[in-house]
């Protein structure tokens, strides 16, 4: 039996992946290069920064949510062209107070399962001699009993939903000899470097580690 984990915002209905209510998945067109853009916006729907009516809203461009505006202004160049890890970043940047955005470039797949095991996400770059692609890891899994993990739970905005599941692909964790994982889908799999990451992970402010200290000092025993 396998055990899967995933961020504890998602949840899944018919429809595929939900945040509350609200089916998550974003389905990218067959023209454009958006795949980093629509993992992006998944990821800030699943922190609860970004919400979907606003992007079903025309002109999404036009968008009174400063952020999603300024997020729009950033991602423009490459909704078309794609996008490489350090200009993907850069659409992050109208919520930096809300969430750290990390790259990875060399060997992400420890620091991106240390991140999924602490309730953040990851966009990961897949690529093989035909394909060069952005997915979004909502998780991680592996075989009851075994110490390790050896699945990524993914969402491809290429991909259509699942219904009742969290995700709608899976990347081995560990590579085989020529450093290739292997990708499955519902159409099939393949096999892929996994390159680059951006990883995502909430920021803490003053007032979340302020109630913190309160609610450690509220629990502190008393002593005589």
């Amino acid at each position: 039996m396998n055990i899967y984990r995933w961020h504890p915002l998602l949840t899944a209905s018919m429809d595929g992946p939900m945040v509350g209510t609200t089916p998550l998945h974003l389905h990218q067109s067959d023209i454009d290069g958006a795949c980093g853009i629509h993992a992006a916006l998944m990821a800030l729907m699943i922190l609860n920064l970004v919400d979907r009516d606003d992007l079903e809203k025309p002109p999404i461009s036009k968008t009174k949510k400063k952020s999603l505006a300024r997020f729009w202004k950033h991602c423009s160049p490459y909704y078309f062209s794609g996008a490489l890890p350090d200009e993907l970043k850069t659409v992050f940047k109208p919520f930096k107070k809300e969430v750290c955005c990390k790259v990875l470039d060399k060997r992400p797949v420890n620091e991106a399962a240390a991140t999924l095991q602490a309730d953040g996400l990851c966009i990961a770059g897949l690529t093989n001699t035909t394909f060069d692609h952005w997915v979004l890891i909502v998780g991680i899994g592996g075989k009851e009993g075994s110490a390790s993990l050896d699945r990524f739970l993914i969402l491809d905005p290429a991909l259509p939903p699942l219904p009742m599941l969290p995700w709608n692909a899976t990347l081995t964790v560990n590579p085989s000899r020529r450093g290739l994982h292997r990708y499955e889908t519902a159409n099939g799999d393949c096999k892929v470097y996994f390159e680059d990451a951006l990883l995502l992970t909430p920021n803490i402010n003053e007032a979340d580690l302020e109630l913190g200290l309160d609610l450690e000092l509220e629990l502190e025993p008393e002593t005589d």
